[in-house]
């Protein structure tokens, strides 16, 4: 719901992440939402002048999003691993063919349709920061098969956000060419049922 209004106000989704013109990291999708998800005390509180990490920024980003946290899956932590350690988990990912870097995608150019393409996705390791400009996947790198796609500590598949505001349980056993066709937004392959 957050993702479509944000669509209704701006006419495009929100960028993966944003990049300055040095390629450095400055906002997440994640971020952008934050007034859709009842968050606009928060989003006031971010610097966008300054990237995610900086010191003036780092109070909002500690900020858990239950949200942005899978209810069925139980973490042994409670933080972002790698470089976003310290700043608090999105236990989801934006789909990088869509949600791209400094790129925003209007609904009306997705010509596989919006039930057919998926936007974000459940995660299972390499956990991201939600605040994190970079916490987006490639979903053609298969479910629960590389760190690289979505996933999930559940067997046998992952949950995924589609288009139309739909959530699908994918499973990990996925005819790779549907996969493909579910994770481009103007791909043109035909899509069975998945």
């Amino acid at each position: 719901l957050a993702l479509h209004n944000y669509h209704d106000t701006y006419r495009q989704f929100p960028v993966g992440g944003t990049f300055d013109n040095a390629g450095q990291p400055q906002h997440s999708w994640a971020t952008q939402l934050l007034p859709y998800l009842d968050q606009k005390t928060l989003y006031e509180q971010i610097d966008f002048d300054q990237p995610w990490t900086a010191a003036d920024n780092r109070e909002p980003f500690e900020t858990s999003l239950y949200v942005l946290q899978s209810p069925g899956m139980s973490y042994d932590f409670t933080e972002a691993e790698g470089e976003a350690a310290g700043y608090k988990p999105a236990h989801y990912a934006a789909n990088s063919r869509v949600l791209s870097a400094n790129s925003g995608m209007d609904w009306r150019n997705m010509k596989d349709g919006l039930s057919n393409t998926i936007l974000a996705g459940e995660v299972r390791s390499g956990i991201k920061a939600w605040g994190d400009p970079t916490n987006f996947r490639d979903p053609t790198e298969g479910i629960n098969r590389s760190p690289r796609g979505f996933g999930s500590k559940f067997k046998g598949g992952t949950h995924v956000l589609l288009g139309d505001g739909s959530v699908r349980f994918l499973s990990e056993d996925i005819d790779p060419a549907v996969l493909k066709a579910i994770s481009t937004p103007n791909g043109g392959e035909p899509v069975g049922e998945f």
